[in-house]
């Protein structure tokens, strides 16, 4: 019976010291949270347009991103004034993040509705760790013959 115990008891022992090292050495995501939910919040900076590469204006405004999934958010832009008068509103909904160097990438597409007018195009950009985002639109309003090219900034999340 004392050899059966030993056994157990060493058995046990070595079991513990391998469960213990498994994932030594590895850096992991804090259990339970996800990609989207380290990018997610309303950020305020400048939006900055141009068109074939000539300045086109640019305005201080917010931009939210909202989980939508693990690993995509929903991005929308407040409502800007492109062109000279025309008002414009962006979103893009399920962009993917995904990890890069010092933060976080963002990729998808705008397939959206400003008031009657349909916005197509692009979205791609960085949120750092440090909460420091930039994030590239690249849109057509509607049967527009080139598109309009937005690059939003902020030096960092707001507090919520």
């Amino acid at each position: 019976m004392k050899r059966l115990i030993s056994a157990i008891a060493v058995i046990a022992s070595v079991a513990a010291v391998f469960a213990c090292n498994k994932n030594e050495g590895k850096e992991e995501a804090p259990a339970g949270m996800a990609l989207a939910q380290e990018v997610a919040g309303t950020y305020s900076g400048t939006f900055t347009m141009s068109v074939m590469g000539s300045p086109a204006g640019s305005e201080n405004l917010d931009c939210t991103v909202s989980a939508a999934t693990d690993n995509t958010v929903d991005i929308v832009l407040d409502q800007f004034t492109a062109m000279g008068s025309m008002q414009f509103s962006l979103s893009a909904e399920g962009v993917s993040v995904a990890d890069a160097d010092g933060g976080y990438s963002l990729t998808g597409s705008i397939d959206t509705m400003s008031g009657e007018t349909h916005i197509t195009g692009s979205v791609s950009g960085t949120v750092g760790k440090d909460g420091s985002a930039e994030i590239t639109f690249e849109f057509t309003p509607g049967a527009m013959p080139m598109s309009i090219t937005g690059v939003f900034s902020s030096p960092a999340r707001n507090n919520e």
